[in-house]
């Protein structure tokens, strides 16, 4: 006979298929129930898992900011413990959260920190989700490119066929990508490429409803139907548009007023398109007093800009309220966000210790040796290379300039080397002036382009706004490998390689060892 503790797990479970259904009304109370259960028998470890699924009802119903106060809830339980998956988990969700509040800053180090804690884990399911949210902010932040790149891994990470749910939902964010891709072109007048991306939009858009069809999740079905809608209508194609949301509305269920707002909206812009003025004012009517009921500002302003057909002061003087509202809601939060992190030296020391946790180097931002080697043991028996580099004379810059200048130059090296090689590879400080650049696939030819841009950018760089007469450069050694070398083999190697580039010179690339003589600079 099962115990309590399993039942409640049960009820969990549940939930959590309420939920990969697209039910999230339904997930909603059944966590809660399993939260008030778990609560009356003081199991702080349920009970911090049920705050997590209830924050990520919440966004998807469309309330972000309790969903944050969910999250918070669920650290102050202080019950995650070591998994790392977990802690991944929870980050994106967190970085999704503060993406629909506007704070994407703190999105962004959310989603960096999901991203890391996720690929050290080294479950591709929760890996994906990290790439996701990660791709999303990007796309936001005017980089498309990079979003959509990160959402292709996503998609490509989950291409099983008990992965349905989790590949409809990237999916989904893959086709938003793309349209910020047409917004773009759009704007640079490269009409031929909007309409490129365009197309190809409405394309991975169509491939997320079919599986969102296949594993029966109505949450993401009705978001790719909303956005199909705004795609084809964007193309021209009304009538098509029109039978996206016909299907939206025929769908069974409460799909929460987020999704409700978001059907009427684009509903709205289709019927202005097509010219049914008096259908649209009713329903943008509608998409606002639903809004306003809701204090979903966000979708208020959607709604509001669809009223163009009311007088341009009453909607400028509407658009101004609103906006106003918007940025006031946002200072809020980041103060309510800013008073939470601040609000013990317990709160405080467990930040530190998170920071610990996901192998974060605490000076530049970076992963640390720890990650290093967890990334390295991921890696076994798979073709990589890795690159160690080493700044040239930086005992004298602290000598010279002082150790706080010191510490600038290694936080800006991570910087470069961060925007240097993006997203097709791993940027590492392993301590002091020593940095690690892993490229998982990588062949030696493509490595050393991403070393050496690396090497050219460090010593190109402008440091004369941190001291003047400062110049930095670096030496690196690259070693590649089939995935039949062990991995203290190919940094023996790299070791070996950049000891030969600093006897070279210094601010060079060694590659190979037949190279050892050659100058690379």
């Amino acid at each position: 006979m099962p115990n309590a503790s399993d039942q409640h797990h049960d009820g969990l479970v549940l939930a959590r298929h309420l939920l990969a259904k697209g039910q999230c009304v339904e997930a909603l109370a059944a966590t809660k129930q399993v939260f008030a259960q778990a609560q009356s028998r003081r199991d702080k470890a349920l009970m911090s898992r049920a705050l997590v699924q209830l924050a990520w009802c919440c966004m998807k119903l469309g309330d972000p900011e309790t969903g944050l106060d969910c999250l918070i809830g669920s650290r102050r339980l202080d019950q995650r413990g070591d998994d790392g998956a977990e802690q991944a988990r929870t980050h994106a969700i967190e970085a999704f959260l503060l993406l629909d509040l506007g704070l994407s800053d703190e999105a962004f180090a959310a989603a960096e920190l999901a991203v890391i804690t996720a690929e050290a884990a080294g479950q591709d399911a929760v890996t994906a989700f990290a790439y996701n949210v990660k791709g999303v902010i990007l796309a936001l932040c005017r980089q498309p490119e990079l979003g959509a790149k990160l959402l292709e891994r996503a998609v490509a990470l989950t291409q099983g066929p008990k992965e349905e749910t989790d590949r409809a939902f990237h999916l989904l964010n893959l086709g938003f990508c793309q349209i910020q891709l047409v917004d773009d072109a759009e704007m640079s007048e490269r009409a031929s490429e909007g309409r490129h991306w365009l197309d190809l939009a409405i394309e991975t858009n169509d491939a997320a409803i079919a599986a969102a069809r296949l594993c029966g999740d109505a949450w993401t079905l009705r978001t790719a139907l909303a956005n199909g809608a705004e795609y084809q209508a964007r193309s021209g194609n009304l009538d098509p548009a029109m039978a996206y949301l016909d299907a939206w509305a025929a769908l069974p269920g409460d799909p929460g007023v987020g999704l409700r707002i978001h059907y009427l909206y684009t509903l709205g812009n289709v019927q202005l398109r097509v010219g049914k003025l008096e259908d649209a004012r009713n329903t943008c009517a509608e998409a606002l007093a639903q809004a306003e009921t809701g204090n979903q500002i966000d979708h208020q302003l959607n709604a509001e800009a669809l009223g163009q057909f009311e007088t341009a002061l009453g909607l400028h003087r509407r658009f101004h309220a609103l906006y106003v509202r918007q940025s006031g809601e946002t200072t809020r939060r980041r103060a309510k966000i800013a008073e939470i992190q601040l609000e013990s030296e317990h709160l405080r020391a467990r930040a530190q210790e998170l920071s610990m946790q996901v192998m974060l180097d605490p000076l530049t931002g970076i992963a640390n040796r720890r990650c290093f080697d967890q990334i390295l043991s991921r890696l076994d028996g798979t073709p990589y290379a890795v690159g160690m580099l080493d700044l040239d004379h930086f005992k004298s810059v602290n000598d010279r300039f002082s150790h706080q200048v010191g510490d600038t130059v290694l936080r800006r090296v991570a910087r470069i080397m961060v925007e240097q090689i993006g997203v097709h590879g791993h940027a590492v400080r392993l301590g002091g002036e020593e940095f690690a650049l892993i490229f998982p696939g990588a062949v030696t030819a493509n490595a050393s382009v991403f070393c050496d841009t690396v090497r050219l950018a460090i010593a190109d760089a402008d440091w004369s706004d941190i001291a003047a007469d400062l110049r930095v450069t670096a030496s690196i050694g690259l070693a590649a490998g089939t995935g039949d070398e062990g991995g203290d083999d190919l940094i023996a190697a790299a070791d070996r390689r950049l000891y030969a580039a600093k006897t070279q010179g210094r601010d060079r690339l060694v590659a190979f060892d037949a190279d050892a003589l050659v100058m690379a600079g």
